[in-house]
């Protein structure tokens, strides 16, 4: 049976000017990501009580590693 791990980025919308955007997206961490074996499972827009759009959670998996057997808690 294949165990998954989960795991979350934040993306920031960019600031914009007059409608448009200011720069590119940033996605640097979603590249990190995906070299580390990440794959997006969802996104979850992320706004201000006015409306206004700030950004998004990314929501990841990955396959999990194999426990050694050895117990942490």
């Amino acid at each position: 049976m294949t165990k998954w791990e989960y795991g979350q980025i934040f993306v920031p919308t960019p600031e914009s000017f007059g409608g448009m955007p200011r720069e590119a997206l940033d996605i640097s961490k979603v590249q990190r990501a995906g070299m580390e074996g990440w794959e997006l499972v969802s996104s979850i827009p992320y706004s201000t009580p006015q409306g206004e759009v700030r950004g998004a959670f990314l929501l990841l998996k990955r396959e999990a590693k194999p426990s050694d057997g050895s117990s942490s808690r």
